[in-house]
C-alpha cells in the first residue's frame, strides 16, 4: 500500500509541474508579445497568474523566477492602466523584481540582467520624474510618496530618501516625514559631496552633471562654460534637528528631549534649535532649564534681532511682560525690522477681549453705565498704547495690509474717522 501511495505522489508531482511549466510557458508568450498587450491579453495574463500561484511551492527555483518576473510585468500593466492603484502596483513590481535577484542569485541568471540594468533603473527614472513634476505643481505630500517609491526601487541611494522627507515636511506629513529622518540618521547620510556646475551658454543658467568627466565633455563640445566644482555641505544637523522639532510638535517630549540633544551636539552654536529646546521645557513649565537656554542663546548672539524676536514669539503666552522686553531689545537692535513692532502692538492689545466682553454684559442702568464708560476708558487707553507700534510698522512697511487692516480697527475704535477711512481706502 505504501509503495502505491509513493507512486500516486509521485504522479501528482510530475503532473503539478508539467502545470506549472504549461503555464509559465503561456505567460511568456504573451509577456514576448512586441505589439502593445490588449484587453484580453491582460485578462489571460491574471488568469494564468492566478492559476499557478498555488503551485509555486512545488515549483523549481527558475519557474519561481519566471512566476515573479512575469507577476512584476504585470503589476506595472496595471499601474499604467489603472492609475489609482499606481501606488500599490509599483510596490507589487518592485518586490516581484527584488524577489527574481534573490532566488537567481545563486543559480542561474535569466532576468537579473534584465531586472538591474533595465526595468528597476527605469522605474526609479520614472518615480523621481513624477515627484519632481508633482513638486513643480506643489503636490507636496504625493511628491513625498513618489521619491519614497523611488528610494524603494535603490534603497542605497538615501539622497532621494531625503528628497522625500522634504516633500513630506513641505506637505506637512509630519508622520512619513519623521519616518524617513530617522532612517536618514540611522544610516549615517550626511548628504556632504561634489557638485560638478557649468554654464549653459545659451540659456546662461547654472546646471550640475552627475560627474566629473560628463561635465567636463560637455565644457570641451563648447556648449558649457564656467566649471565649478561645489562643495555640497552636510545635512547631518538638519535631519536630527528635523527629527526634534517634529517630536516637539507631535508632543511626545521624551522623545523630543532625547532627539535635541542629539540634535544640540550636531548644531552646537544653532541658536534657533536652543530656542525650540527651551519652547519644549517651557510648555513643560521646567522654568528652570528654559531660563538656562534662553540665557545660553542669549550670550551666543547678543545682538540677533532675529534671536531676540523669536524669543518674543515663544514667550508671550507664558510671559507677556518679558515678551515685550524681547521684543523691544529686537527693535533697539534693528530699529527697521516690521515684525516685532506688528508683536508689540498685538501684545499690547492682548486684554481687549475681556474687556470687550464685560461691557457687552452691562444693562442700561446709571451704575452699568458709568462702569461702561470706565471699561471704554481702559479699551481706549490700550488702544492709544498698541498705536505707535502699528503706525511705525505702517511707515516701515506701506503696504502691509495686515498692518494697514490693524490701524484700520484701531481709528475706528477710537472714533478717528478720517485715518480709519484712510487705511479703508488702502485695503
Amino acid at each position: 500500500m505504501k509503495i502505491k501511495y509513493a507512486i500516486a505522489a509521485s504522479l501528482m508531482l510530475s503532473i503539478g509541474a508539467y502545470a506549472q511549466k504549461e503555464e509559465l510557458k503561456a505567460l511568456k508568450k504573451i509577456d514576448d508579445k512586441e505589439t502593445q498587450p490588449t484587453a484580453s491579453d491582460i485578462a489571460e495574463f491574471k488568469r494564468l497568474l492566478t492559476e499557478v500561484e498555488p503551485k509555486m511551492g512545488l515549483a523549481t527555483p527558475e519557474q519561481q523566477s519566471d512566476y515573479n518576473f512575469y507577476k512584476g510585468n504585470y503589476s506595472l500593466v496595471e499601474m499604467m492602466m489603472n492609475p489609482a492603484s499606481a501606488s500599490t502596483n509599483f510596490s507589487l513590481a518592485v518586490d516581484s523584481f527584488n524577489k527574481v535577484i534573490e532566488i537567481e542569485k545563486n543559480g542561474k541568471k535569466k532576468h537579473t540582467d534584465e531586472v538591474q540594468k533595465e526595468i528597476l533603473p527605469e522605474l526609479k527614472t520614472m518615480a523621481i520624474t513624477m515627484a519632481q513634476k508633482l513638486g513643480e505643481k506643489k503636490m507636496y505630500k504625493e511628491s513625498g510618496f513618489a521619491y519614497a517609491a523611488a528610494y524603494q526601487v535603490d534603497p542605497k541611494d538615501y539622497a532621494i530618501l531625503y528628497n522625500a522627507a522634504a516633500s513630506a515636511v513641505n506637505a506637512q506629513d509630519w508622520d512619513n516625514a519623521l519616518k524617513y529622518y530617522e532612517i536618514l540618521d540611522q544610516s549615517g547620510f550626511t548628504g556632504e559631496s561634489t557638485a560638478y556646475v557649468a554654464t549653459n551658454k545659451a540659456t546662461n543658467t547654472v546646471e550640475s552633471f552627475p560627474n566629473k568627466s560628463t561635465r567636463d565633455i560637455a565644457v570641451k563640445g563648447g556648449l558649457y562654460i564656467l566649471p565649478k566644482d561645489e562643495k555640497v555641505p552636510s545635512v547631518k544637523g538638519e535631519i536630527v534637528k528635523n527629527i526634534a522639532l517634529i517630536y516637539n510638535m507631535k508632543g511626545d517630549t521624551e522623545k523630543a528631549k532625547a532627539a535635541f540633544g542629539s540634535a544640540r551636539k550636531a548644531n552646537p552654536d544653532d541658536t534657533s534649535l536652543i530656542i525650540a529646546e527651551a519652547e519644549l521645557y517651557l510648555k513643560a513649565k521646567d522654568m528652570a532649564k528654559y531660563k538656562e537656554l534662553i540665557k545660553e542663546a542669549t550670550q551666543k548672539t547678543p545682538n540677533d534681532a532675529v534671536l531676540f524676536f523669536n524669543l518674543g514669539v515663544v514667550t508671550s503666552d507664558a510671559d507677556a511682560a518679558e515678551a515685550m522686553n524681547y521684543y523691544k531689545r529686537a527693535i533697539e537692535i534693528n530699529p527697521k525690522y516690521v515684525e516685532p513692532n506688528i508683536n508689540m502692538g498685538v501684545l499690547t492689545l492682548k486684554d481687549e477681549q475681556k474687556i470687550v466682553d464685560q461691557m457687552n454684559k452691562l444693562g442700561t442702568s446709571a451704575a452699568d453705565n458709568k462702569r461702561y464708560d470706565a471699561l471704554k476708558k481702559q479699551r481706549d487707553d490700550l488702544y492709544l498704547k498698541a498705536l505707535p507700534y502699528f503706525e511705525k510698522a505702517n511707515q516701515l512697511e506701506p503696504t502691509n495690509k495686515d498692518v494697514i487692516s490693524l490701524l484700520a480697527s484701531v481709528y475706528q475704535a477710537l472714533d478717528r474717522q478720517a485715518e480709519y477711512k484712510a487705511m479703508k481706502a488702502k485695503l
